[in-house]
């Protein structure tokens, strides 16, 4: 018996006169339309605007920039610590990209970058500056930390991936202990299987897997009781929402996930009542504002490291 498929589909809508007067016009416009669409989560039809036209130039605009970053070192990458929640001192720090010379969010070019797969790229000069800059602490003396690197679904699902890591890890000559993959939970929107593979593999190297923005997906809960991680990054959502107004459903959240034999990481932390509270509630780790915004290496050497 044949299974039933699910078709589902997109659409661009331009309207005649009022968006173009010629064919060549309202197609051009339509298929900006339909981009709008896709790009907003497929499986609906939008209409034309003007706006768009601005929105794309934009993205066409951030994509060439991100393109002359890759082959002209453009991008940076700031560190943010985290801290024990207990004690307060730095334990591991956070790199996070940014542009050299072009004052745009991560936020808006991210998203630019997996959409083009150009962050395959950008994701393997992310762990490859990050292993540089343990290998230049590590010639300096400083004792070492951990540094987490954010990776994306794209680079997961390549098989080979595992074997790249474990390829810069030697050439860099850094422990596999000092790097931790931050993934988050779409990675398992396909081929489950080879993803739950992919990350057994890097765990095998030595290397530890952290899942990042826990708390905003509704499946997060339950790929935690199969996901080969070692850490969990609350998201900033959940204290916000809950820390200073309910701090028992984090606290049971918290509970919850140390259950399973995983750390526990508060990212987004602003607020000394909310350290205070995550101290309290037994949160191993702590990131935020509330001690350090993102800074380059400079300042992570002269204030962070020992």
């Amino acid at each position: 018996m044949l299974k039933g498929v699910n078709i589902t589909a997109s659409a661009g809508i331009a309207l005649y006169p009022i968006d173009g007067l010629s064919l060549d016009d309202l197609l051009m416009k339509a298929d900006v339309a339909l981009y709008g669409a896709k790009s907003s989560g497929k499986n609906k039809y939008i209409f034309f605007n003007n706006e768009m036209i601005d929105r794309l130039k934009e993205r066409m605009e951030i994509e060439e920039i991100l393109r002359d970053s890759i082959n002209n070192d453009g991008f940076v990458l700031y560190y943010q610590p985290i801290i024990d929640a207990k004690s307060y001192e730095v334990v591991s720090f956070e790199a996070l990209l940014r542009l050299r010379n072009h004052n745009i969010s991560p936020a808006k070019f991210i998203p630019i970058a997996e959409d083009t797969n150009l962050i395959v790229l950008i994701g393997e000069w992310v762990i490859k500056e990050s292993l540089m800059q343990l290998k230049g602490w590590k010639e300096k003396g400083y004792k070492l930390k951990p540094i987490a690197i954010n990776v994306s679904p794209a680079q997961i699902k390549d098989k080979s991936f595992p074997k790249k890591v474990e390829g810069m890890l030697e050439e860099f000559n850094i422990e596999p202990f000092y790097i931790e993959l931050e993934i988050t939970e779409n990675i398992m929107l396909e081929n489950h299987d080879d993803v739950i593979n992919t990350l057994r593999q890097l765990k095998d190297i030595g290397v530890k897997i952290v899942l990042d923005d826990f708390g905003t997906g509704y499946s997060s809960i339950n790929y935690l009781t199969y996901l080969p991680v070692d850490k969990v990054k609350l998201d900033k959502s959940l204290s916000d929402r809950f820390l200073t107004h309910d701090a028992l459903i984090v606290k049971n959240l918290i509970s919850f996930v140390k259950s399973l034999n995983l750390k526990v990481v508060a990212e987004g932390i602003e607020t000394k009542v909310q350290r205070d509270l995550l101290k309290e509630i037994g949160c191993d780790f702590i990131q935020g504002y509330v001690f350090s915004k993102p800074v380059p290496s400079e300042e992570i050497e002269s204030k962070f490291l020992e």
